[in-house]
């Protein structure tokens, strides 16, 4: 009798989510659905109510999960990782099972193109050392799921090139010599840093243009005119026969 009035409790508050499902109270209200079956299941020792709770649960964690993306959508970060990780937390207990590596790689890329963005229009450099730090831990998550996640590989190596550009395009040539030096020197540790990611994307698709020319860049700009006109003449053929 007890799993019945926690698997009509369960019901009751799903519909009331679906009438409210975008509201802070809509959420508390999924959040009690979805606790009502969960000790419907425990409670129900004849079964009588699992496979209705299962499918219950099913649909309330994927609405977690599209909240999830929907933040995303928004820029809000913080509300986006706290509900893919109650969408993750309620699937292991309804689907222990689960490989969820798919999804993982699937919502770190997204989020670090998010992330991507923002970094761009940022003008402070302490928000975009901080969302620096951020994107690569992204693709860096995804590359030790996916070592061959091309989208990873290329994404992290257009970072680091790019942040080396930015810095010599904003270079102030007045500088004191060493200090003139040591901003070298780090345009020098960021291309050298983005130089395996691409290779790695070369290896993936040696087709891919954008690679190519990210290969030539980053090459030039480690003083390796050699490889740099290679990979350009690698580009050059590839044009040439479209």
């Amino acid at each position: 009798a007890l799993a019945k009035t926690w698997y009509f409790r369960g019901y009751i508050y799903k519909d009331l989510y679906k009438e409210d499902r975008f509201s802070s109270a809509g959420h508390e209200k999924r959040n009690v659905s979805i606790e009502s079956f969960l000790k419907t299941i425990e409670l129900d020792e004849a079964k009588e109510f699992a496979g209705d709770c299962a499918q219950s649960l099913k649909y309330l964690s994927s609405t977690l999960y599209n909240d999830a993306a929907w933040y995303l959508d928004q820029d809000r970060m913080d509300q986006a990782q706290d509900f893919y990780d109650r969408y993750k937390t309620l699937e292991n207990k309804i689907n222990p099972e689960m490989d969820f590596t798919a999804r993982d790689i699937e919502f770190m890329l997204y989020k670090a193109s998010k992330l991507s963005v923002i970094y761009e229009k940022a003008s402070d450099p302490a928000e975009q050392d901080r969302l620096s730090i951020d994107i690569v831990n992204l693709y860096m998550g995804v590359i030790k799921l996916d070592s061959n996640d091309i989208g990873a590989n290329y994404n992290l190596a257009i970072h680091y090139y790019n942040q080396g550009v930015n810095i010599i395009d904003n270079m102030d040539y007045e500088l004191p010599f060493e200090e003139l030096f040591m901003v070298q020197e780090r345009v020098m540790e960021l291309f050298s840093k983005a130089l395996p990611y691409m290779l790695k994307a070369y290896e993936l698709d040696p087709t891919r243009k954008a690679t190519l020319q990210g290969l030539s860049g980053i090459y030039f700009g480690l003083n390796d005119i050699e490889k740099s006109e290679y990979y350009q003449q690698e580009l050059e053929k590839l044009d040439s026969n479209q």
